[in-house]
C-alpha cells in the first residue's frame, strides 16, 4: 500500500490532471484486487476444503501433535489423510482442545460416509476411526498418573480395608511429609474407631476422570488437628492403578427385547464345540446405558450372572442385534433387576452405530 501511495504521488505532479487521475483509478483498482485475492487466500486456509490439502496444512506439525497425543504410527498415518482434506491449519490445538477433537472425529467420521467407496470401506474406516477415538479416551480417562500419595489433595474420598475386610469411606483433611491425615471411621454407633498403630490398610481412592488406584498403608499414629482428631496412614510410593473401563460409556433410555440362549457342549468332527438355542419367548427390557463393550438392561426378568442371552434393541435410527453375557445382575427389592451385559458377538456395522451414538456424530 506505501508503494501504491508513492506512485501516486509522482503521477498527481504530472501537467496533466485528467492522466493523473486516470492512473490513479488503476491503480486504486489494482490494489482493492490485491486485498480481495489475499482475504480469500486466507478464508480458505482457515476454512480448509474437503477436496484437499491446503498451503496452510503442515504434515509434520499434523503427525507430531498425534504422536503426542499417544497415537501409533498407524493411527497418525489413518487421520494424516483426514487431517488434510478437513484442512487442520492448528493440528496441536486440535488433540489438546476435547471440543475441537470432537469436531474433527465428527467431521471425519461424516466424510467416511460421503466419500467411501462402498458400505464395506465405510465399515471399516469408522472401525478404526472409533479404535483410534476410544484409545483417546481411555488416555483421557486416565488424567495425571498417580504414582504416590503425596499427589493427593486435601478434602479427597478415600477408602480402605481394615483386617477383618471391613470397607470403611473416608477423606483426606491433610497432606503432609508425616503422611495423610483422614477422617476416623466410625463404628455403627457413630463412635470413632481407634485402630493400632501400625495396623496395615488397603487403600483405594478414585480420580475425577472415574480412574481408579490402590495402596498398601500402615496406621502410623493419632494427631489433634484443631479441634479434631484425625488418623494418619503413612505415606506409599507405591500406588498402582486399578483396572479401567475399556469403553467409553452413554445412558439411553430405550426400549429392548431379550431372549434367553442356552449354550450346551456339542463335537464336530471329533473336537468339542459349544452349541447355542436361542429360546422363543421375548422379553422386553429397557437399555439404561451403552457402549462398544456391552449394556446395562433393566427389566422384570433378569437372568443371573453367567447367563447368556440374544439381544435386539434400536440406537442410532435403526434396529441391531447382539449375543451377550450377563456378568453382573443387581437385583431390585421388588420384582426384577438391571443386567450387566458383555457383547460376545455384535456385527462391525452395528458396533459402529453403537460408537457412533455413544460419541454423538450422527447427532
Amino acid at each position: 500500500m506505501i508503494d501504491t501511495f508513492v506512485l501516486a504521488q509522482l503521477y498527481w505532479k504530472q501537467e496533466n490532471p485528467r492522466e493523473s487521475t486516470a492512473v490513479l483509478v488503476v491503480l486504486g483498482v489494482l490494489a482493492l484486487l490485491l486485498i480481495l485475492y489475499q482475504a480469500i487466500k486466507q478464508a480458505q486456509g482457515s476454512r480448509g476444503g474437503l477436496s484437499g490439502a491446503t498451503s496452510a496444512f503442515s504434515r509434520g506439525n499434523f503427525r507430531r501433535a498425534a504422536r503426542q497425543a499417544g497415537l501409533g504410527e498407524d493411527e497418525v498415518r489413518f487421520l494424516e489423510g483426514y487431517g488434510k482434506a478437513l484442512g487442520i491449519t492448528n493440528p496441536e490445538f486440535t488433540f489438546k482442545n476435547k471440543a475441537r477433537l470432537e469436531a474433527f472425529f465428527k467431521d471425519a467420521y461424516r466424510l467416511i460416509e460421503r466419500n467411501s467407496e462402498s458400505e464395506a470401506t465405510a465399515d471399516e474406516h469408522k472401525a478404526m476411526l472409533f479404535a483410534i477415538r476410544e484409545r483417546i479416551a481411555r488416555r483421557e480417562a486416565l488424567g495425571i498418573p498417580v504414582h504416590s500419595t503425596r499427589q493427593l489433595g486435601r478434602g479427597a474420598p478415600l477408602s480402605f480395608i481394615a483386617p477383618g475386610e471391613e470397607t470403611y469411606p473416608t477423606v483426606i483433611v491433610a497432606v503432609e511429609p508425616g503422611g495423610l491425615a483422614v477422617e476416623p471411621a466410625c463404628d455403627p454407633y457413630g463412635e470413632p474407631i481407634r485402630f493400632r498403630k501400625g495396623t496395615k490398610f488397603s487403600c483405594f481412592f478414585y480420580t475425577k476422570g472415574h480412574q481408579g488406584y490402590q495402596f498398601q498403608a500402615r496406621v502410623a499414629g493419632w494427631e489433634q488437628l484443631g479441634s479434631r482428631e484425625v488418623m494418619v496412614l503413612t505415606h506409599s510410593d507405591a500406588v498402582s492403578a486399578l483396572p479401567a473401563r475399556n469403553h467409553t460409556r452413554r445412558e439411553v433410555k430405550a426400549p429392548c427385547t431379550f431372549y434367553r440362549v442356552h449354550v450346551s457342549e456339542g463335537s464336530k468332527r471329533g473336537k468339542e464345540k459349544p452349541k447355542a438355542r436361542v429360546e422363543n419367548i421375548a422379553f422386553p427390557g429397557t437399555v439404561i446405558d451403552i457402549s462398544a463393550g456391552g449394556c446395562g438392561i433393566q427389566c422384570a426378568s433378569p437372568i443371573e450372572a453367567g447367563g447368556f442371552l440374544k439381544l435386539e434393541f434400536k440406537v442410532a435410527g435403526s434396529t441391531h442385534a447382539a449375543f451377550g453375557k450377563v456378568v453382573r445382575m443387581n437385583r431390585f427389592k421388588g420384582p426384577g433387576g438391571v443386567m450387566h451385559i458383555q457383547f460376545i458377538k455384535i456385527s462391525q456395522r452395528s458396533l459402529n452405530a453403537v460408537l457412533s451414538f455413544v460419541y454423538g456424530y450422527t447427532e
